[in-house]
């Protein structure tokens, strides 16, 4: 039976590409503290996880899975809680939707050699 599921590369370069995106758009934010925290806590769980695009290879991709939640928990939350402009409340809510998909379409075992 194959395999179902995206590459954990692929799931680890959209990290990337979000925790960039938040960034950039943290530089332009009135209140780019929460979005920014929430960026590097991604950027962070997806440079030391076990993986092709990893920096660290400290933790399990089934810890990474569920770090995963707890970032969109946190991004929703800080959306809902904190005082932000328009634009951080935004990206924090469209972060937590497309890491929902992302992750809930992610094959996170280890490829057998």
């Amino acid at each position: 039976m194959a395999e179902q599921g995206r590459a954990f590369w692929l799931h680890q370069l959209v990290e990337y590409g979000i925790a960039a995106g938040l960034i950039m758009m943290s530089a332009q934010s009135t209140t780019p503290v929460v979005p920014v925290i929430v960026c590097l806590a991604l950027l962070g769980n997806a440079a030391i996880t076990h993986g092709p695009l990893s920096a660290f290879k400290w933790i399990d991709r089934r810890i990474h899975r569920i770090l995963d939640w707890v970032i969109i928990a946190t991004a929703l939350v800080g959306a809902i809680v904190f005082d932000l402009d328009s634009r951080g409340r935004l990206a924090l809510i469209a972060l937590a939707t497309v890491m929902a998909v992302v992750t809930l379409g992610t094959n996170f075992a280890k490829r057998q050699r």
